[in-house]
Order: C-alpha cells, then sequence, then structure tokens
C-alpha cells in the first residue's frame, strides 16, 4: 500500500513539474500548452482525435488519452486546475491490448 502511495506521489510531482515547464523543451520537444478547449478542438480537427480515456493526477491535474480511428495517432495531455492543458507526447500506431483481466471498466 505504502508503494502504491509514493508511486502515486511521485507522478504527482512529475506531472505538476510538466505543468509549470510547460515553456522549456523536453527532449528536443517543445510542450505546447493552451486552454483545455483550444487543445481539443485542434487534435480534433487535425488528426480527429478524441479524448479515449483519462485519469486523475492526484488533486492537481487529469492526464488524458486522445485517440485517432483505428489507432492512426495518439496523443497524451496534461490538463491542471486552472483549464491549462499542456501536449506531453504523441505518436502513431496506436493498439489497444484487447482482453487484460481486471481491468475492464
Amino acid at each position: 500500500m505504502k508503494r502504491i502511495y509514493i508511486h502515486r506521489t511521485m507522478i504527482s510531482m512529475l506531472a505538476a513539474a510538466l505543468v509549470a515547464a510547460s515553456g522549456t523543451a523536453a527532449n528536443t520537444q517543445e510542450i505546447v500548452c493552451a486552454k483545455h478547449a483550444l487543445i481539443a478542438e485542434y487534435l480534433r480537427n487535425e488528426f480527429q482525435e478524441l479524448q479515449g480515456a483519462f485519469g486523475l493526477i492526484g488533486d492537481k491535474a487529469i492526464l488524458e488519452l486522445f485517440l485517432s480511428p483505428h489507432g492512426a495517432t495518439w496523443t497524451i495531455v496534461i490538463t491542471d486546475v486552472s483549464g491549462k492543458s499542456c501536449i506531453l507526447a504523441a505518436g502513431s500506431s496506436w493498439e489497444k491490448k484487447p482482453g487484460i483481466s481486471g481491468l475492464e471498466t
């Protein structure tokens, strides 16, 4: 139980650091931030991506996964409590792993 708490705390701290560093480069890629509605609209219009999953990061942020039809592209977005969203990662060829026991919602 303590391990889960430490793990979640570390993720929360990482998420907060990434949001705070929204204007810096990370691994030669600039983190793009804007209001959540603008990010969601951009992903929908440019890549046909819609929110496929989300999870809370403590009480500080939401991590979202945007997916395009048939797994062509994907984007991970983090949104803080003020509504500021940042694109953390993006890529192609998303695949859902079928039949993982115990993970159905």
